[in-house]
């Protein structure tokens, strides 16, 4: 598991170094702004976050890890997570705050996520 979300960390770093990666950042702003001011913007906006969550969810549900598959709730835990951290983390690169982030600095943030705490339970709650 560790080894699948630092390759999606260092392809995230990588997106830094292109030459549109500020004019993406400034309309990513740019459309967050606008969608704290239009619910109906906002709604779409945050289904499209949802949709991004869902992707990289299905990437990690199954996935082994500590003896046992990831399950759908821990993936989708794991995403959330790893999906704010990144965007952090490349916000924080592009406007200069955290330039020096390097490749294995993202992978190895990622790779802390993966923990107890953020996947939760390995199984399901049993109902008794």
């Amino acid at each position: 598991m560790a080894e699948t979300v630092e390759v999606f960390a260092r392809h995230y770093r990588r997106t830094c170094d292109d030459p549109d990666a500020l004019r993406r950042l400034s309309f990513e702003i740019s459309l967050q702004d606008l969608a704290l001011r239009d619910p109906g913007l906002r709604s779409k906006l945050a289904a499209s976050v949802r949709a991004h969550e869902e992707r990289l969810t299905a990437l990690l549900s199954g996935r082994p890890h500590d003896g046992h598959a990831l399950t759908p709730d821990q993936a989708h835990r794991l995403a959330i997570a790893l999906r704010a951290l990144l965007v952090g983390l490349i916000q924080g690169v592009i406007l200069g705050l955290a330039e020096n982030a390097s490749a294995d600095y993202f992978a190895a943030a990622a790779r802390a996520l993966v923990t107890p705490a953020v996947l939760g339970p390995a199984q399901p709650p049993s109902s008794t």
